[in-house]
């Protein structure tokens, strides 16, 4: 978590708690060039879904993959993908994977509970590895 919050904090990016009204639990958004990571504490269901969201916007705010729901231009998936994979490789990068799996370590959870993160996330950044098909 310090790394990703040295990255925020090395391009200015400002995050703050909001309570968020729907479905959103976080959300991020840039202002003439400054960016915002709003989450919503009392949706985050644990420290590795916190780490998980954060990361996953500061990903939208360091690659700029930015969308308007109203505007159908720039892809919602295209974007949503380009910040999972930022994530992915800030929190889990390959070799780091790699040397835990050598360690031992092979069941999602392990991996999971190794880089603090959700055992969803972690399938995902398996699949991006090429670690994983289920």
């Amino acid at each position: 978590m310090k790394r990703i919050q040295k990255i925020a904090q090395d391009n200015d990016v400002l995050t703050v708690d909001m309570q968020m009204n729907g479905k959103e639990e976080a959300l991020s958004h840039s202002f003439d060039g400054m960016c915002i990571i709003a989450i919503d504490s009392k949706k985050v269901k644990s420290r590795a879904d916190y780490k998980v969201k954060y990361a996953h916007e500061l990903g939208h705010c360091i690659t700029g993959a930015f969308y308007n729901e109203s505007c159908p231009v720039v892809p919602r998936g295209r974007c949503e993908r380009r910040a999972t994979l930022w994530a992915i490789h800030n929190i889990i990068p390959r070799n780091d994977l790699l040397k835990a799996m050598k360690s031992g370590l092979t069941e999602i959870w392990e991996l999971a509970e190794h880089f603090g993160v959700t055992e969803k996330f972690m399938i995902e950044a398996l699949r991006i590895y090429g670690y994983y098909n289920g």
